[in-house]
């Protein structure tokens, strides 16, 4: 069964987009892999990845992942990487500082109410 020109067009394209959106979801996690340390940050993405292409696949008129494809999405995520990673990524290790301070204020504040909580009523126990 063939596709026409245009269903070959989008499929392209979405491969093509599919692989930009990985390159962005990767330098998303990336901050986040740095301070972790761990790698369930990898294992997340490498599951978004593969459910990614299963998807793909699946949306397929005749259900099978093709080589171009495969090949149009890894070039979008080179893509991604060389020309807007740049970019995005000193705004999301931003973002991460701000969420860490936001984080490690709360974890504090969290703390200090504890800690005064049971001050007043080991206080009023008496």
């Amino acid at each position: 069964m063939e596709l026409d020109i245009r269903a070959q067009a989008l499929s392209l394209g979405l491969a093509l987009a599919q692989g930009a959106g990985l390159g962005l979801l990767y330098d998303l996690l990336r901050p986040i892999r740095r301070h972790g340390g761990s790698s369930v940050w990898d294992a997340l993405f490498c599951l978004c990845a593969a459910a990614a292409a299963f998807l793909f696949a699946m949306r397929a008129p005749n259900g099978v992942l093709g080589s171009g494809e495969v090949l149009l999405s890894l070039f979008g995520l080179l893509l991604y990487f060389q020309l807007l990673s740049p970019v995005f990524l000193p705004i999301f290790v931003n973002l991460d500082r701000t969420f860490g301070a936001i984080w490690i204020f709360t974890q504090n504040l969290r703390k200090k109410v504890l800690l005064s909580a049971k001050k007043l009523f080991q206080n009023l126990r008496e």
